[in-house]
């Protein structure tokens, strides 16, 4: 049977389908909707929730830095505590001009988690502002130069 053919099921049941994924341990699952935000409100209503909480998370300073941690030696990593401080970190922005653009948007909703409670069970939404998929692919883009740019310079 396909999703589609038991979607159709359960509607025709006069039951409302909610596509989900879970993560957490078993005592703490969150059950992640997995669509839109209006089918989000849909399901939270049809599990009787009358309030969704919302949380926001803004655009900050620290999504256009890249810290090198990721590239350090082993060597480097057996050192003490006090190394952990000096770990490098690049400005995305002189590595890729154009996330300049998006600094305008610093203090700006960058995320919003959603989660509506019904019965004994929950319902959360991850939901991001259109521009949030772009501004990933170049912080993604310029991630991938800095480390480009950072073992050319390091050498073989």
């Amino acid at each position: 049977m396909t999703r589609a053919e038991i979607f159709s099921l359960i509607q025709g049941a006069g039951m409302i389908p909610v596509p989900v994924s879970r993560e957490g341990d078993a005592e703490e699952v969150l059950n992640y909707f997995e669509g839109e935000l209006k089918g989000f409100l849909t399901a939270a209503k049809a599990i009787g929730s009358t309030a969704v909480f919302v949380m926001e998370q803004p655009l900050e300073e620290d999504h256009f830095y890249y810290q090198y941690e990721d590239d350090l030696d082993e060597e480097e990593d057996d050192d003490d505590d006090e190394d952990e401080e000096e770990i490098e970190e690049i400005d995305l922005a002189t590595v890729l001009p154009s996330l300049s653009s998006y600094k305008r948007r610093l203090g700006e909703t960058y995320s919003f988690f959603m989660m509506a409670k019904g019965g004994a069970d929950n319902l959360c939404l991850f939901y991001y502002p259109e521009w949030v998929d772009d501004f990933e692919d170049e912080i993604e883009q310029a991630e991938g130069l800095a480390m480009l740019t950072r073992h050319r310079k390091k050498g073989p």
